[in-house]
């Protein structure tokens, strides 16, 4: 019977050419893998190899050796035989040496001025490793990576794709291979919002990189910016998952989980995270942003510079400034409209009338942008106040008559109001009118107790128009002795 001999001299092609097994069961594992989460390769030893050779052409560093070693459970890290099966984890794998897969993603959307390779984007036309890509002003567009990751180009964005490609691992248990995904992105300028697929077979995690950072994740949403070229400022703000944003210039970085942003220039020797802004409550987006001037812009067409629209969002504690998009689809692919404001009041007078899904996030000191609020709006240039917006009364009695006073959440409900009421629906009897004075208040005299009336408001505020929905209102009969108030005095005519 034949001992096993220690390998002696290593032979470079036969390293260059060695399979690669994906080792996927974890009954096949040594103990110190079993909390192995990334994948590995196998390699089983040749003839003439050594310890010294191996180190040098499988690893990325040789001192890594002793690692590997550790994982294996070698009894002696310099001793190796013919035939003896090394598990390398993939993130110590000098890659380099592997054969390579070309891959290609695709463009799934495209709205604006949207160019690839200089050339104007067209949807489904593929996006290969090494591929440019830029959007104009009130731009965008989405790209699917072979992973399936997708990747949306805010406005003004350039970005290039650096790395595409895969690597072949087999399967042991199939005897098939199975393609694992190498991706990153350098985001020259602009904004990138990724949502990174969480399935993906990722042999090294997927990077998007800027001039002064670099977030590498495998699977999570999130975004990367770099508006500002001059400053270098970076920041990363994700909203699941977890991202590692590190300070190439300062060679520091920092876990970053979801709901946790960080904003850093190359000068900066700490990555700071911090948490994100919450969403602006949706009740106080108005739902209508009605233009100031009277002059009639139809949807599609140019909207006249003294026509502005101002999109007022109400504030937001700890907010710097606000960001709004506007897109004509509700996942956001086709956005129109990009706008930042240090006040909580947007000008989005460029937009053409129309109805739009909107998101707006507030932004913290530090440029730090938090979670978006949706809204559906419609720019319009008169108000036709429709019925569903909410509106209430609580009615009081004083010996001058029936006090009114209205409430609402809403922001769309104008601020210039006149109560109208009447003893019939149509409205054709009626009996008084009262303008709301500055507290939401009108004092009515003519309503007798034990009645039913009719009440609607009109809008009295300059260039606006429209009527709200019809309310009942039935005075008690023991109005102003036992009765003295009512705190839901109108009821909708249903």
């Amino acid at each position: 019977m034949k001992t096993k001999q220690p390998s002696g001299n290593f032979n470079n092609l036969a390293i260059a050419k060695f399979a690669i097994v994906l080792i996927s069961t974890c009954a096949l594992l040594p103990t110190a893998w079993a909390a192995m989460t990334e994948p590995f390769v196998r390699y089983t030893v040749q003839p003439k190899d050594t310890m010294q050779s191996l180190s040098r052409s499988l690893l990325q560093q040789p001192s890594q050796w002793a690692q590997v070693a550790r994982l294996n459970g070698l009894k002696n890290a310099n001793l190796i035989y013919p035939g003896q099966t090394i598990d390398v984890p993939s993130s110590l794998l000098n890659l380099s040496l592997q054969p390579r897969i070309a891959l290609s993603g695709k463009i799934i959307s495209v709205e604006g001025d949207v160019k690839i390779g200089g050339q104007t984007a067209q949807v489904g036309a593929a996006v290969p490793e090494g591929a440019r890509l830029q959007t104009g002003p009130n731009s965008s567009a989405v790209v699917q990576l072979a992973d399936g990751s997708r990747l949306q180009l805010m406005p003004k964005t350039l970005a290039e794709v650096t790395r595409q490609h895969g690597y072949a691992l087999r399967d042991p248990a199939s005897s098939a291979s199975t393609t694992w995904f190498s991706g990153a992105i350098r985001l020259v300028e602009g904004v990138l919002d990724t949502l990174a697929e969480k399935k993906a077979n990722r042999v090294t995690p997927l990077e998007v990189t800027t001039p002064t950072s670099v977030v590498g994740v495998r699977g999570t949403q999130f975004r990367v910016a770099y508006e500002d070229p001059a400053s270098g400022t970076a920041r990363t703000e994700v909203i699941q998952g977890k991202v590692r944003s590190d300070n190439s210039a300062q060679k520091v970085g920092a876990d970053v989980g979801g709901g946790f942003g960080a904003a850093f220039k190359p000068t900066d020797r700490e990555v700071k995270v911090v948490a994100l802004l919450p969403a602006i409550p949706v009740a106080q987006l108005p739902a209508q942003v009605v233009r100031t001037s009277a002059a009639n812009v139809s949807a599609g067409a140019g909207n006249p510079s003294n026509a502005n629209a101002m999109w007022a969002v109400g504030t937001l504690a700890g907010a710097a400034g606000y960001r709004a998009q506007f897109a004509t689809d509700e996942k956001f692919a086709q956005i129109r409209g990009d706008f930042k404001s240090k006040s909580p009041v947007l000008d989005v007078t460029a937009l053409a009338n129309g109805n739009y899904y909107a998101r707006v996030r507030g932004i913290d000191p530090a440029g730090i942008e938090g979670f978006d609020a949706v809204r559906l709006v419609e720019i319009k240039s008169t108000l036709v106040w429709p019925s569903e917006i909410a509106i209430g009364a609580a009615a009081s009695y004083t010996p001058e008559g029936l006090l009114l006073k209205v409430y609402g959440q809403s922001p769309d409900i104008p601020q210039q109001l006149t109560v109208l009421v009447a003893r019939d629906a149509a409205f054709t009897q009626n009996l008084q009118s009262a303008t709301l004075a500055a507290n939401a208040t009108a004092l009515l005299t003519n309503i007798p107790a034990g009645q039913r009336s009719y009440v609607r408001f009109s809008s009295s505020t300059p260039g606006q128009q429209g009527l709200s929905a019809t309310f009942i209102m039935d005075i008690p009969g023991n109005w102003g002795t036992t009765v003295l108030g009512m705190t839901q005095a109108l009821q909708p005519v249903r």
